[in-house]
C-alpha cells in the first residue's frame, strides 16, 4: 500500500507548499514560513517548495520547441526540483531532510521528536516511483500538473489532515477550489484529483504569503464532503 504508516497517537500532519519564486525575495523563507511554522507548532509539518524560474524556463523552452515532449518535459521539471528543494533547506534549515520514501515513512511516527521537515518530491513522485502510486491518484504528465497538485499528491501519501497552498496573489476565502483553479490560482489538476477523491479528513487550504488568518478564519477553502 502506498500510504506511510500512521498512528492513533499522531500528531496533526499538515503539508505546506511555497512557491520557488520565494527563493527569489531576500527573506522570502523566513517571511513565508515562520509565521506558519509558529501557527502549525503543534503539527508535524512536511514542506515542499516549488519550481520557481527554473520551470518557468522549461515552459518557454518548450513554447519555443513545441515538439518537444510534454511528458517528457514534466518529468525534467520533477528532477528540477531537487535544484530548488537543496537551495531551500540549506537557506532554511528545518528538523529534517525528506530525500527519499524511506525517509518520508519514518518522519511523522508517534515517537518523532522532529517537527518540521523538508520534503523532495522525488521521495514520493518520480518516473521511479510510477508503479507503487494508485493509478487515479497519478497527475497527469503535462503542464497542468504543478507541485499544487503534488501536494496533494503528498498529503494523500502520509494521510495529511490539511494541505496549504501559499501564493503570492490575493485570495478570496469564498472561492472554491474549482473557482481558484479557473482563474489560475491553483492547477487544474488538483481540481480534477480533488473531485475524483472527496477526503473529508484532508483540507485544503490557499494562503495569501505571509498573511495568518485572523480569529475564527481558520476554515479550509474546500472542504470536502463529509
Amino acid at each position: 500500500m502506498h500510504k506511510t504508516a500512521t498512528s492513533h497517537n499522531r500528531r496533526r500532519r499538515t503539508i505546506i507548499k511555497v512557491g520557488g519564486a520565494t527563493l527569489f525575495q531576500p527573506d522570502g523563507f523566513q517571511e513565508v514560513l515562520n509565521p506558519l511554522l509558529d501557527e502549525f507548532r503543534d503539527d508535524h509539518v512536511y514542506v515542499m517548495v516549488g519550481g520557481g524560474d527554473l520551470v518557468e524556463a522549461m515552459r518557454t523552452a518548450h513554447r519555443i520547441y513545441p515538439t518537444l515532449s510534454c511528458e517528457e518535459m514534466h518529468w525534467n521539471c520533477v528532477e528540477l526540483l531537487d535544484t530548488t528543494w537543496g537551495i531551500a533547506k540549506s537557506v532554511m534549515p528545518l528538523d529534517q531532510s525528506i530525500y527519499d520514501s524511506r525517509d518520508l515513512a519514518r518522519f511523522g511516527l508517534w515517537n518523532d521528536t522532529a517537527r518540521a521537515c523538508w520534503v523532495r518530491v522525488q521521495s514520493f513522485y518520480s518516473r521511479c516511483h510510477c508503479d507503487g502510486i494508485p493509478s487515479s491518484w497519478m497527475p497527469t504528465s503535462n503542464w497542468n500538473t504543478t507541485t499544487d497538485a503534488l501536494a496533494w499528491l503528498l498529503g494523500m501519501t502520509v494521510s495529511a489532515d490539511r494541505v496549504v497552498l501559499v501564493k503570492q496573489c490575493e485570495c478570496n476565502d469564498s472561492w472554491t477550489l474549482e473557482q481558484a483553479s479557473a482563474l489560475g490560482v491553483v492547477d487544474s489538476e488538483i481540481s480534477r484529483l480533488v473531485n475524483l477523491h472527496p477526503a473529508p479528513q484532508m483540507h485544503i487550504e490557499i494562503r495569501t504569503g505571509n498573511r495568518k488568518p485572523s480569529d475564527g478564519e481558520h476554515r479550509p477553502i474546500l472542504r470536502q464532503p463529509e
